[in-house]
């Protein structure tokens, strides 16, 4: 839920209704009595400065690792695609049949987030390690070796295939988002409140906390959730990919 748009758009209402209750509640508090700083103001912020860089870190390391197993699985076609031509032609086009297929339905589940294509995907990779394994039985001692390279590769697909996949719903979990929320806010209302007991009220400072921090939140919550964000893996290799072996 905290990572929905609606929520993200009612948030930033909130951040700036805390600003606005600071520096309201500030201009109240300096007609009745004089404020003294306590010192500890700046160590508040730093703090709260230590809970978005740990948050941010996490959810740009989340993002790094799903474009790695990309990376991971493209690299891992090619050599498959690669030692298949060594094998007999029917096996050949059947494993080219396969890859097309593979990465059709791949391609079709990050555009539509139809799970029923990840679904057809899996069961054509399973239908093509029961083939692998029979086509083993029957082979020659060269072609063997073949076929453990591309078992091998095959493996490493669907590691990295099933890993992004379960990555892609893996968030920072909702206490964190809970906490930082709750100190953004309440450091709103400090930031607005320092500025409404002065003299004059200056409203550059909430003015970059609000821009600032509306972004910073934005941003986590778009690396923290690739299916509806902005921030996506690059396809354009899968794509690239799936159009060689389409072409050859």
């Amino acid at each position: 839920m905290l990572n929905s748009l609606w929520w993200m758009t009612f948030y930033v209402l909130l951040l700036f209704t805390s600003l606005l209750l600071g520096i309201r509640y500030g201009t109240v508090y300096k007609k009745k009595r004089s404020w003294e700083s306590s010192g500890i103001e700046n160590a508040i912020i730093g703090i709260f400065g230590l809970i978005i860089s740990f948050t941010f870190l996490q959810a740009g390391n989340a993002h790094k690792e799903r474009s790695a197993n990309l990376h991971r699985e493209v690299n891992n076609i090619d050599m498959l695609y690669r030692y298949s031509r060594e094998l007999p032609d029917s096996m050949y086009q059947y494993t080219r049949h396969m890859l097309g297929n593979f990465l059709q339905y791949q391609l079709a589940y990050e555009k539509t987030d139809d799970i029923t294509t990840f679904s057809n995907a899996k069961k054509i990779s399973d239908a093509y390690w029961q083939k692998l394994r029979r086509f083993k039985a029957e082979a020659t001692p060269e072609q063997v070796d073949i076929v453990n390279k591309i078992a091998g590769y095959f493996e490493q697909i669907t590691a990295a295939v099933t890993s992004y996949a379960y990555a892609n719903y893996e968030r920072t979990p909702v206490f964190i988002m809970f906490l930082l929320i709750t100190v953004s806010l309440l450091i709103g209302f400090l930031v607005g409140f320092m500025n409404g007991i002065k003299t004059r009220v200056h409203f550059l400072v909430p003015l970059i906390y609000f821009v600032t921090i509306s972004l910073t939140m934005l941003v986590i919550s778009d690396l923290n959730n690739p299916r509806i964000g902005l921030i996506k893996p690059a396809y354009h290799h899968i794509q690239a990919a799936y159009d060689f072996i389409k072409q050859h």
